[in-house]
């Protein structure tokens, strides 16, 4: 009988009655986070983001020149807005280089926005020879401006649209075998579907 009133007792201890469930409190939160992913994956849906394409982009002295890798092909955004201060910099000998690297990456501004329909149809199939050359210019840039030691360095920024990897892997093996890339620093970027992208006046063109 002691025994019993023993166990008794032990069961009904304090210690044993200020023990605390947690499920109670894990299955509202659980609910909670299962209903809000549910809301962000609606707001995706319903209210896709922007991305603007702008020509712009930089991190103090460091600016990035853009690919953005589509399932039909690329969209190049090379940088222009610095070169006329980089040109400023070099010596003579250099000018007439960036002049006309300028000259070619207007044209190239000139030509997207000139483009009809959506912007997200102006992608064009990755050219080889066209790869190497910007390869070669921002190899060039990024020397003339270590040469002039002007704060100015140029890397290849790739933003990676669903189904985009194709045309980001070709342009990956032409840089494996030109030594124009290997001194050029490289970022990666994955984009939703759902982003689209707005070219936006730049002030290259007013320059």
């Amino acid at each position: 009988m002691s025994i019993s009133r023993a166990a008794r007792i032990k069961r009904y201890s304090l210690e044993h009655k200020l023990e605390t469930s947690l499920f109670p409190f894990l299955s509202i939160f659980l609910c909670v986070m299962g209903v809000l992913s549910f809301i962000n994956v609606l707001s995706s849906f319903s209210a896709p983001q922007k991305i603007e394409l702008t020509a712009q982009l930089e991190q103090g002295y460091k600016v990035a020149y853009q690919i953005f890798s589509l399932p039909d092909g690329i969209i190049s955004l090379p940088p222009v807005k610095h070169l006329k201060k980089l040109q400023e910099a070099v010596d003579d000998a250099d000018k007439e280089t960036i002049a006309d690297i300028m000259r070619r990456r207007q044209s190239a501004i000139r030509r997207l926005k000139k483009h009809s329909g959506a912007i997200m149809n102006a992608a064009i199939e990755p050219d080889i020879d066209e790869i190497l050359e910007v390869l070669h210019d921002i190899r060039s840039l990024n020397e003339m401006a270590l040469k002039a030691n002007y704060l100015y360095e140029e890397f290849l920024l790739f933003g990676i649209y669903p189904n985009g990897g194709q045309a980001y892997q070709k342009i990956r093996d032409i840089m494996s075998f030109t030594q124009d890339a290997r001194s050029i620093s490289v970022g990666l970027e994955p984009l939703d579907s759902n982003w689209t992208l707005n070219l936006k006046k730049t002030d290259s063109e007013a320059q």
